[in-house]
């Protein structure tokens, strides 16, 4: 009876041990799973902002463009 008593008590502190670890992991999960999140926010952001500033050079070339033209048609 007492060996029987210890053994539940062996697997019963196991168990518990195997829950408070795997709460942990999941708080863990969910931390890794948050900063995950904000780093591909802060990406899609580059990305956009590089696109704004790419649209913005090509609009900036093409009117340096069209004043070379006008400059050029105003000299003739």
């Amino acid at each position: 009876q007492v060996r029987r008593q210890e053994s539940e008590n062996f697997y019963t502190q196991l168990l518990d041990a195997f829950e408070v670890r795997n709460r942990e992991l999941l708080a863990r999960l969910e931390t890794l799973e948050t900063h995950m999140s904000r780093i591909e926010w802060q990406r899609q952001s580059a990305e956009d902002l590089a696109v704004t500033q790419m649209m913005r050079i090509h609009t900036l070339e093409a009117r340096a463009r069209a004043d070379t033209v006008e400059d050029a048609v105003s000299n003739c």
